[in-house]
């Protein structure tokens, strides 16, 4: 994230905890869709359920014509501030997708299997490549989950959006799925397609807690792709990733803040983290995807794997909390940057 979007006190030796931060809240929703004819689908399904969604709820959500390109209230339509550019840099929409079968094994430390496949590091990097060509395939009944996760105001499109899905379904890869069931974040159902007089429900509200946490060594795990740019190119260099962790991620959170809430937190101290790496296990994931709205292949290609730190983290484990939900890097929207931070000792 640019520096100019947030404000940090560097020299700050004793932070007060940030009490904002728990003011953070959000509504998400777990859907399971239902094949109704075969298909195969790509391995990594982020971008393909993005699209679909971003194609279905076009009409619905959209308050004013030619919405996508050149809407005409962009400041009040839903489905411009959920699925177009942001002015402020942070959409409040993270995709929750389902992982590949095998990767996040893969990113915990696990051995690399068939259909993944290791290559040499590219030019210029130092960490080798990691590439997976094998499809999705799905019977008639087979089922996929993933989730949304909407931020502040934004959950209120919530219902909007599961009652799109129940209604017409998605169509992934050129093959229908229709919505089986929904739940929220603890389990309690939203939706049930064997329910059909029973109205979408809305989902639980969530907040963030910042809790004092002891933490001497750390492990950063990048459950899928993370794509961060630094000067407005993607790195790959383990060094980047560690020594930014903490900074991106208080950057973010406060973009976050002032997307939920439309206020920007005056003062953001920086908490004092005094670590260092000592060890990686990381991939570069060749991600090619194509833009069907742009008629083009983009490249998402991100870091997978995880990252050891030691030192003292304490102040910045609510940071490192904000970033499981608030995704690292470029892209939540397309469910890239998963993090899960497991405290060592």
């Amino acid at each position: 994230l640019p520096h100019e979007s947030y404000t940090i006190n560097q020299m700050a030796s004793n932070p007060e905890r940030q009490e904002w931060i728990e003011k953070l809240w959000w509504r998400e929703a777990w859907l399971m869709l239902e094949a109704t004819e075969p298909a195969t689908l790509p391995p990594y399904l982020g971008s393909t359920i993005r699209g679909a969604l971003g194609h279905l709820l076009r009409a619905a959500l959209c308050e004013g014509s030619g919405c996508g390109h050149e809407c005409q209230r962009p400041e009040t339509c839903r489905y411009y501030s959920l699925f177009e550019q942001n002015r402020d840099g942070a959409k409040p929409f993270l995709l929750l997708a389902p992982p590949p079968p095998g990767l996040e094994e893969i990113a915990m430390g696990g051995p690399v299997n068939l259909p993944y496949r290791t290559c040499a590091p590219r030019n210029n990097e130092r960490i080798p490549t990691l590439r997976c060509e094998a499809g999705w395939k799905f019977d008639p009944g087979g089922t996929l989950q993933f989730g949304l996760r909407l931020m502040g105001v934004a959950s209120n499109a919530l219902v909007a959006i599961l009652d799109g899905v129940a209604r017409c379904g998605l169509a992934l890869g050129g093959a229908q799925f229709r919505l089986a069931s929904a739940r929220d974040a603890s389990g309690q159902l939203l939706y049930d397609r064997r329910l059909p007089a029973v109205p979408v429900q809305v989902p639980a509200a969530q907040s963030l807690t910042a809790e004092n946490e002891k933490a001497t060594r750390i492990r950063i795990v990048f459950l899928s792709p993370a794509v961060f740019k630094l000067d407005r190119a993607p790195t790959f260099s383990p060094e980047e990733f560690a020594g930014r962790f903490f900074e991106h991620s208080i950057g973010r959170a406060v973009q976050m803040y002032r997307a939920c809430s439309g206020v920007r937190p005056p003062w953001v101290e920086a908490p004092p983290v005094r670590a260092e790496m000592v060890g990686h296990h990381l991939y570069h994931y060749e991600l090619p995807r194509h833009s069907f709205r742009q008629d083009k292949w983009l490249d998402f290609d991100g870091v997978v794997g995880h990252i050891d730190l030691a030192g003292d983290m304490g102040a910045g484990m609510p940071w490192a909390r904000a970033a499981e939900v608030l995704h690292f890097g470029q892209k939540a929207a397309f469910g890239l940057g998963k993090v899960r931070v497991l405290v060592l000792e």
